[in-house]
């Protein structure tokens, strides 16, 4: 049997610096039925030349040029008129796609009969690195749309029919969403697969990460038009606040305030003021959620510049936002910046003149697409007042220039102290599977997993060393931790709020504490260790544990900690010493609700079978239910 055509449509303008590559990917796929339909859009530079050069002796690739400029969506309409496809993709000419990318995507299709496919995004900086954004959500179409950069054409695989009846809204920007999110809807089947992603580039120069201009209003164009053309299905109301919030108040929340100058945000606000009015701003159950998520400084921000501008006190809400400006860029970073290798050989050249110590530890940093804070984390683990053993860094298949980097500190670090790298031909897809490479490889007395966009206090481990010093039964020490943002500013200043959820007070003062009582008394309910980078665990055989928690996406590490915390005792220091980087914008927006839940029922489940449940502890497990259904809106 054939298989099925796809024809790619690849609009080009002004992208001689980044064409080359984006075609590549594409010449170079497995999946061979490929038309490729390239369109330059009378670009200034040499796109067109560039790409003419490409394609020559390409047989499957046609290239037509416009004869004026006009626009992403004219050319995008105009290539799918050339096209002859089964399926239809788009390729924006400055991104690019892994060699299998067509293959799973259309052995999905076939497999599954789906009318559209969906897969993962990595969105590459060239100057933060490449950062993964996964779908965690269900299968239906309402979970697609909200979960699955729905607004997005690109990381897409369509069957034909859907374009044909859903074309591009000429002369306007943000054009994916009156087309994408109608065909997702309205699909009968919609599937995804995590074995493939695209690699879209975000440049400063690109329509996204321009300053804020008149064009941005067509957002309002286009959730309308959205609107109008899935008016007619049964939750139409839900997929109307979801569009709304995703839309239209966070282009308030997060895009007007970057306008530098306070008299053109106070036009924008203006024009804002006037569009939004026939939506119900305040009342959108979906901003709710959001604020519910938020710092209490966040949350009165975000509160008082959306009555302001919803009350049409536009200059008043200018002059916020140019205040919150000005206090976020005194706020100072907990971390060092700037650091260079010669900072790190500084720092190795003193850990390598400390003496050894009585109880020995390894570093295993596992790495995936983290590039842009490997000198921060190396700097933050070589400045340790403690001695280390060694140094074991684990890469796992990062798609942005980790490993040229890794290659770099490898080079240089290797003669000052003792450092090993690892790097997967695969993707392991699980952080338990980097966590037992690491304890494999490690031959200290304990393992440190310092997670590679993670950062700590220099007296990290002199701490967490000291307990165990005086009980040799201690089988994790670990330490209070503060959260911080991708800048390095704190944003939650000690982890104890969050897990003395019964307010016990247990975590006030540093305590050695038998496992068993751990878990008895604090940890049956919620995970108490915040994050992997804050501990030191016993190095022993954890094959089991570990081979547990790999069936779980986002509460296995809760597991884990359970589960070896039963072989001895734990220790914690309740100095915050340690710093787990959250990325996006709240700690709590990026969680998975539904499946979260789902998984900590799970755990539950197993602890009941395995160590058993008291009266006490079922109580406060229900209240527990109890609350995260209200706070996550999962009541219904």
């Amino acid at each position: 049997m054939k298989s099925p055509k796809v024809s790619v449509i690849v609009p080009v303008y002004n992208v001689s610096l980044y064409i080359e590559k984006c075609l590549d990917s594409l010449f170079n796929q497995t999946y061979n039925n490929l038309e490729i339909i390239i369109v330059d859009d009378c670009s200034t530079d040499d796109s067109a030349k560039k790409v003419k050069s490409l394609i020559k002796n390409k047989s499957n690739v046609k290239f037509y040029q416009n004869k004026t400029n006009s626009g992403l969506s004219y050319t995008r309409n105009f290539a799918f008129s050339k096209t002859s496809g089964e399926y239809i993709s788009y390729i924006d000419s400055d991104d690019y796609v892994p060699n299998n990318y067509y293959e799973e995507l259309v052995n999905k299709a076939i497999k599954e009969n789906a009318s559209v496919v969906i897969c993962d995004i990595n969105l590459v900086d060239t100057d933060k690195g490449t950062s993964r954004r996964e779908y965690c959500g269900g299968n239906t179409n309402y979970e697609f749309v909200s979960k699955s950069l729905a607004a997005s054409a690109c990381n897409k695989l369509f069957e034909r029919k859907n374009i044909e009846n859903n074309k591009f809204s000429e002369g306007k920007i943000n054009e994916d969403i009156a087309v994408v999110i109608p065909i997702l809807v309205n699909s009968k089947k919609i599937s995804y697969t995590d074995k493939t992603y695209y690699n879209y580039i975000q440049r400063n120069t690109s329509i996204q990460n321009s300053e804020f201009s008149q064009k941005r209003f067509d957002i309002f164009y286009a959730v309308k038009l959205t609107l109008e053309r899935i008016s007619n299905n049964k939750i139409f109301n839900k997929y109307k606040e979801n569009l709304v919030f995703n839309q239209i108040i966070l282009l308030l929340i997060y895009v007007i305030p970057k306008e530098k100058s306070i008299l053109r945000r106070y036009k924008w606000l203006k024009k804002y003021h006037k569009l939004s009015k026939e939506y119900d701003i305040l009342n959108n159950i979906f901003l709710k959620e959001f604020l519910n998520n938020q710092s209490k400084k966040n949350k009165y921000y975000y509160k008082l510049i959306l009555f302001l501008n919803c009350s049409g006190f536009n200059f008043l809400c200018s002059l916020v936002m140019q205040f919150a400006s000005i206090y976020s860029s005194t706020k100072k970073s907990v971390i060092k910046k700037d650091i260079s290798l010669d900072d790190l050989i500084k720092c190795s050249l003193k850990q390598h003149a400390l003496k050894n110590e009585k109880i020995s530890i390894s570093v295993v940093i596992p790495n995936y697409n983290y590039e842009r804070f490997l000198y921060q984390r190396l700097y933050s683990v070589l400045s340790q007042t403690y001695k280390i053993k060694e140094i074991i860094i684990l890469d796992d298949l990062s798609t942005d220039n980790s490993r040229e980097k890794i290659d770099e500190i490898l080079s240089v670090l290797q003669k000052y102290i003792k450092i090993k790298v690892v790097y997967n031909s695969v993707n392991s897809g699980s952080a338990f599977k980097q966590w037992e490479k690491g304890f494999d490889l490690a031959s200290g007395d304990y393992v440190w997993i310092a997670e590679a966009d993670d950062y700590c206090n220099s007296k990290l481990l002199s701490n967490l060393i000291n307990p165990i010093l005086n009980n040799d039964n201690i089988i994790i020490s670990y330490a209070n931790t503060a959260f911080i943002n991708t800048q390095g500013n704190v944003i939650v200043k000690s982890i104890i709020p969050e897990i003395d959820i019964m307010k016990t007070g247990h975590w006030n003062s540093s305590y050695v504490n038998d496992g068993d009582s751990e878990y008895k008394n604090y940890s049956f309910l919620n995970c108490t260790i915040a994050n992997v980078s804050s501990c030191i665990i016993k190095n022993e055989n954890y094959k089991k544990e570990f081979q547990m928690s790999r069936e779980y996406k986002q509460a296995g590490d809760w597991l884990f900690y359970v589960n070896i915390m039963q072989k001895g005792k734990i220790a914690y220091t309740n100095k915050v010493l340690n710093y787990y980087r959250v990325h996006g914008d709240n700690v709590s927006s990026t969680m998975k609700k539904e499946a979260h839940l789902k998984e900590i029922n799970k755990i539950h489940s197993y602890y009941r079978k395995e160590y058993g449940l008291d009266s006490f502890q079922e109580k406060e497990i229900i209240k527990r239910y109890n609350f995260l259904k209200k706070v996550w809106k999962l009541d219904k």
